[in-house]
């Protein structure tokens, strides 16, 4: 059976026409709930069975019943219901929209509170140690580098974002182990030779003569070991070497030309390696008093040792890579002219309190460690001095006697006086003198100049 209205094939027991609404009699079908629910089954969980033919629809609450096919409804007034128009019997086919409702509205999170970041100590600690491993602590400062590097890790990891310096603790586990791994590697090629040049300690003994020099110009160069030099010397020259690597046996070289004698003692062996303590290398030189000397020494790592008070020495010249360097002219000195001392990793320690008769020019330059002078002699003559240090402390004593002129600059560190007078102050330093400056016909000129550490200036007493 077809649809009078749309032509819509109804299936059979169809009262209504599935598409359209219309009753398969020729009436349009009622706009009631139940029909609704009857076309569209199986489609909401809600259901209803389809009324039967000429049956009256339930009428909804609110609504006026529609009769069923052949009745009329029943009114107030007796006449019959008005028909249903289409628009409405097919708008009841659809099914009506869920309500939309708007998701609850919930406060935005309230922020954390940002607590400041401060940086851990363990970590500067470890890149502070990581650095000095590479300078002057080499196995323990790498060590400890390492620990306090992990340590800092793990504090850092804790603190939640409340402790910082994370990538200084890695710096500083990377110097360690970097540093760890060179001396490995110097371990591991060291050991087999030790092993072929470490033998018995050996002892020997040299001496040179003048051979008619009226004077003599030295030249000492150690690479490894420990040197003292001073005088006393029945010859012109004598020498006591004590030492356990095989090669190390020191080459003497003397000539005159003129008459000026040349002496050259350098170590054997042409390798350089650190004084460890199973290594020993000593060297006792002395040099006669009455002989005019030019002093020069070299000495790669050790310290040196110079007791040349009794000596008639005209310059001294020494250059120091590692080690501690001792020098005493505290006695008479009438030919002393230039005294030059170059340190690297070390402390300087010059004496100058004996008596002086010519114009002396004095340098002093350190990189690493401090400076002590004492220049509180009897000055005769000038002097010119000039004292530079990168990071060490500089202590001088000077004189009550003589006019004394310090000019100090620091850039790091503070500059302490006592009995001194602040004479002028520029942008080149400041100018200290004592009461003798500018009546005394004899002057110390210094010059000091520090790039980290206290400069202290001392008035003898």
């Amino acid at each position: 059976m077809r649809c009078e209205d749309c032509g819509k094939e109804a299936k059979p027991g169809d009262a209504f026409c599935r598409q359209c609404g219309s009753s398969l009699g020729g009436e349009k079908a009622p706009a009631d709930e139940s029909v609704v629910e009857g076309v569209t089954a199986g489609k909401d969980e809600e259901s209803a069975a389809v009324p039967e033919e000429g049956a009256a629809a339930v009428p909804e609450e609110g609504k006026e019943a529609v009769p069923a096919e052949g009745e009329e409804a029943e009114s107030g007034i007796g006449e019959a219901a008005a028909p249903v128009p289409e628009e409405t019997a097919a708008a009841a086919l659809v099914p009506p929209a869920a309500p939309v409702v708007p998701p609850p509205q919930y406060p935005p999170p309230r922020p954390r509170d940002v607590v400041p970041t401060r940086t851990n100590g363990w970590a500067i600690a470890s890149l502070v140690l990581g650095i000095l491993s590479f300078m002057c602590i080499p196995f323990i400062g790498a060590v400890l580098a390492i620990v306090f590097g992990i340590i800092a890790k793990n504090g850092i990891k804790r603190s939640k974002g409340e402790l910082g310096g994370s990538g200084l603790a890695t710096a500083g586990l990377v110097l360690g182990i970097v540093n760890l791994s060179f001396l490995l590697i110097f371990a591991v090629a060291a050991v087999p030779w030790f092993i072929i040049n470490i033998g018995r300690t050996e002892t020997v003994t040299r001496t040179v003569a003048a051979q008619g020099a009226q004077s003599v110009t030295a030249d000492l160069e150690i690479d490894s070991g420990s040197l003292h030099v001073g005088g006393g010397a029945g010859d012109m020259f004598e020498g006591t070497f004590t030492y356990n690597i095989k090669k190390w046996e020191p080459e003497i070289d003397y000539g005159v030309r003129g008459d000026v004698g040349e002496l050259s003692v350098q170590q054997g062996g042409g390798w350089w390696i650190p004084t460890f303590w199973f290594i020993r290398n000593d060297w006792e030189i002395d040099f006669s008093n009455n002989m005019p000397l030019d002093l020069s020494a070299n000495l790669s790592s050790g310290d040196g040792v110079f007791d040349l008070k009794t000596l008639s020495l005209h310059t001294l010249d020494v250059n120091a890579s590692s080690g501690d360097v001792s020098v005493d002219l505290s006695g008479d000195m009438p030919d002393l002219r230039r005294v030059s001392l170059d340190g690297s990793s070390g402390g300087l320690d010059l004496e100058l309190g004996g008596k002086y008769q010519t114009y002396i020019q004095m340098d002093v330059q350190n990189s690493s460690g401090d400076v002590n002078l004492n220049l509180a002699g009897e000055w005769e003559s000038a002097l010119g001095a000039n004292i530079m240090a990168s990071s060490g402390d500089v202590s001088i004593r000077l004189p009550q006697d003589v006019g004394v002129r310090v000019r100090v600059r620091t850039r790091s560190g503070d500059v302490n006086a006592p009995g001194m007078k602040l004479d002028s102050k520029d942008d080149d330093g400041a100018v200290y003198v004592n009461d003798e400056f500018r009546r005394s016909l004899i002057t110390l000129q210094i010059d000091v100049e520090v790039s980290s550490g206290d400069i202290t200036l001392l008035l003898a007493e």
